[in-house]
């Protein structure tokens, strides 16, 4: 009865045993078949669009997503883009396909002109590696420094990706440039000079062409189309220069040049003075358009893009300002004021360091929707309410600058060219 009992144990166990080496030959074999394939070999790059089924791509934007075509992809370990990791997910790795993504710290020829623009791919067999260059993305302009531009002027855009320009384009038809690009290191800025026979008929946006593709329009990519002005301190009209255009700084302020300014065009007005701290009010930091007789100051033509029925928010307040100042104007902001024909008093502040990048005289434009201008949750709906102007019919437009900080700040300021904008049609 023991030698029986043993037999059986020993029997147990040598089960036991032949299946776990039959597992584990077999999960050598699973193993085996899944990746112990031969070297890797890409034969083309694609994205994973499937129109681009049939295509083959060499190079590719920083945020694209590759599907690299090839064989014995299986047990695939890492995808190198310029000696940098994508990353793999087995998920996305057949033994024919691999699908990654571009990373944006992938260096790119446009960061560091010495990578290698290979692309690697390393399995467990060996790897294969095939040439294809990292663009930046097609670029993003955020601001045009300053919109009121003729032909001949240099005009400067902020943004990103301003590597490899190849055009940049302006309002009309055929109106670009392809050459005399000025762009800064990191592609954050960029110059050129307006050409002649800009059109404003159907656009006033600017747009930039690079290797990437190009970029997008926005009510921040606009120039000034030549509409909209109700103060430029040079053309009488409802307001009239330099003392009859309502109250607020000094008519001596009005002029071509202030200490650290020069003109746009003809005259602006102009602020010089220590800003008190703590929200001070003076006068001569206030501009306060009125026509006391009730006549409209603001635009109305051409009728169909100054609709009163169309949305506030299709309409932009911008005007032109230069700061001239060695001390730090974070802290400054230019408070936007309309009394609405309700009685209430609508405003916005735009602090000038979100536009401003350089305090050494020079012009830029300051923008903000018409349905920004608010008290607590009150706000022009249509353009038609901001053409009714304040309860007793006088329209008005305010622009007082207003120091936040707990200190004076001395500076020159020039305001000029304020104007409604339709923005969005």
């Amino acid at each position: 009865m023991n030698i029986i009992k043993h037999i059986n144990r020993s029997s147990h166990s040598v089960v036991i045993a032949g299946l776990l080496v039959m597992t584990g030959f077999l999960g050598a074999c699973q193993e085996e078949d899944e990746i112990s394939v031969g070297p890797p070999s890409i034969e083309r790059v694609r994205t994973t669009d499937p129109t681009t089924a049939d295509s083959s791509f060499t190079s590719a934007t920083l945020g694209s997503t590759l599907a690299i075509m090839g064989t014995n992809f299986l047990g695939t370990q890492q995808v190198y883009l310029n000696d940098y990791p994508l990353g793999v997910n087995t998920a996305y790795v057949t033994n024919n396909s691999v699908i990654v993504t571009v990373g944006d710290s992938v260096p790119t020829v446009a960061t560091d002109p010495n990578v290698s623009n290979k692309l690697r791919l390393v399995t467990k067999s060996g790897e294969s590696v095939i040439e294809f260059q990292t663009l930046p993305p097609a670029p993003l302009i955020s601001q045009v420094k300053n919109q009121y531009l003729k032909a001949g002027d240099k005009m400067t855009l902020f943004g990103r990706y301003f590597y490899f320009v190849d055009t940049v384009y302006f309002p009309g038809e055929d109106v670009f440039v392809t050459s005399g690009f000025e762009t800064n290191a990191s592609g954050t800025t960029l110059s050129v000079t307006v050409p002649d026979g800009v059109d404003f008929s159907e656009s006033q946006s600017v747009a930039v062409v690079t290797k990437s593709g190009g970029s997008s329009t926005n009510r921040n990519t606009q120039i000034y189309n030549g509409k909209g002005m109700i103060a430029d301190f040079d053309t009488d009209g409802a307001l009239k220069y330099p003392w009859d255009w309502g109250w607020g700084m000094s008519g001596d302020m009005i002029q071509s040049s202030q200490p650290g300014i020069e003109s746009l065009e003809g005259d602006f007005g102009g602020m010089n003075q220590a800003f008190p701290a703590s929200y001070g009010w003076n006068n001569d930091k206030v501009i306060n358009l009125a026509n006391w007789s009730g006549e409209q100051i603001f635009p109305t033509a051409p009728a169909d893009e100054y609709n009163p029925a169309a949305p506030a928010a299709s309409f932009d307040i911008r005007f032109d300002i230069a700061v001239s100042t060695t001390e730090n104007i974070t802290g400054l902001n230019v408070q936007i004021w309309y009394p609405d024909s309700k009685g209430n008093e609508l405003s916005y502040d735009i602090p000038l360091s979100d536009f401003i990048k350089t305090t050494d005289g020079s012009w830029y434009t300051l923008s903000a929707a018409l349905n920004r201008l608010t008290n607590g949750s009150t706000r022009l709906n249509t353009y038609g309410d901001f053409l009714k102007g304040d309860s007793g019919g006088t329209k008005q437009l305010r622009l007082v600058v207003i120091n936040t900080t707990s200190s004076d700040i001395k500076a020159v300021i020039g305001i000029d060219n304020i104007r409604v904008v339709r923005a969005v049609q």
